[in-house]
């Protein structure tokens, strides 16, 4: 039986992340001449190998013109053509407006917006030369216009590929081209990258999806020339074209219900480090003050040790010494902690009740 994309020439940028080494595995089985590109070399070298088929590698910055400008030259030059380009890369910014620094915005629009026009401006031309070819991005949840809440950077840009994918697919039909450039929405899968956000997906009652069947949703995709395909059934399809209609209405049915829970997880997050790093001051306080009472033993059985009175002499000033460092440090982490946790008790509004007359302050 023929594979599909027999000795077809595909490109993956970002190939070594979740979805992008599903997506160069699938290709691989369906007999494609694979071109692996990203910035990880060694992990670049490690999938080739992984694969198991005669898999080119490119190191590549996908905001970088000149570097998109080698992958080009040594496609050209290895393969004469280029058939199909995925660009599984992403960044994926989920946070309040609040937090997010100007490098979060500038890297974020770099990768999901500049980062996909740079890589279509690349391999365009050749495309258009060979009246054949498919260049594929893939985007954010449904046609990106749901506007999440906390996803301000991430959705702007998403939408904005969207609109740049429908937009160039017009311009080529009215130039006669066969050219075909795709947007294409993946499921919440379950890659490395998206598995801290699980719960909030099965919170809302969405399936994790596997990256194979991600990847098999991918190349069936490329095999129709589907300009847009969108995982997830006809029931998310329908919701975006909802959010577009009526927004107040996909806001009741879903959106504010995300927000909420994505606003309990990132809230929950940002307070797991500091409770992590102060149990951990915790444990280093205890340990060292268990360590002195080790040392302080130590120093009672030197008397009974057999070995030289000098020896002995020699110890015993070492023993003491390390045995009150240790102590006394670690008192002091473990004071701090203690401080810290029940400080309230040692307020003294806490006993003469002051908090009931500033709470009633507060209320008027």
């Amino acid at each position: 039986m023929p594979r599909r994309f027999q000795d077809k020439v595909v490109v993956i940028a970002g190939s070594t992340g979740g979805l992008g080494s599903a997506f160069a595995h699938a290709f691989a089985i369906e007999g494609a001449k694979l071109v692996l590109a990203g910035r990880d070399t060694e992990a670049l070298n490690a999938l080739a190998a992984e694969l198991g088929v005669n898999a080119r590698t490119v190191s590549m910055d996908l905001t970088d013109p000149a570097s998109l400008s080698t992958l080009r030259d040594f496609v050209g030059e290895a393969f004469g053509r280029v058939d199909i380009v995925v660009n599984a890369t992403g960044v994926d910014v989920r946070k309040p407006f609040d937090n997010h620094s100007l490098s979060d915005f500038r890297r974020t629009l770099d990768v999901n917006l500049m980062g996909a026009f740079l890589l279509t401006q690349t391999f365009l031309p050749l495309m258009r030369e060979q009246n054949d070819g498919v260049i594929v991005h893939i985007g954010g949840f449904a046609d990106g216009r749901l506007a999440f809440p906390y996803y301000s950077a991430d959705v702007a840009t998403r939408a904005g590929l969207f609109s740049f994918v429908e937009s160039l697919n017009r311009e080529l039909r009215m130039g006669g081209s066969q050219v075909v450039i795709a947007y294409f929405s993946p499921s919440a899968a379950d890659t490395k990258a998206e598995q801290p956000f699980h719960p909030i997906w099965q919170e809302m009652g969405l399936t994790i999806t596997p990256k194979e069947k991600v990847a098999a949703a991918l190349l069936n995709t490329i095999e129709k020339r589907k300009q847009v395909h969108i995982m997830g059934g006809i029931s998310t399809a329908l919701f975006a074209k909802l959010n577009s209609i009526w927004p107040r209405l996909a806001d009741l049915l879903l959106l504010n219900r995300y927000g909420s829970i994505l606003k309990r997880f990132l809230a929950a997050e940002s307070k797991t480090a500091p409770i992590q790093k102060s149990a951990q001051a915790r444990w280093v306080g205890i340990g060292l003050i268990a360590l002195s009472f080790l040392l302080y033993g130590g120093l009672l059985a030197l008397p009974f040790l057999p070995i030289a009175t000098q020896d002995k002499l020699t110890l015993s000033p070492i023993l003491i010494i390390l045995g009150e460092t240790s102590f006394w440090v670690g008192g002091f982490i473990v004071g701090k902690e203690v401080i810290a946790r029940y400080k309230q008790y040692l307020d003294p509004c806490y006993w003469l009740c002051c908090q009931s007359s500033n709470a009633g302050a507060t209320q008027q």
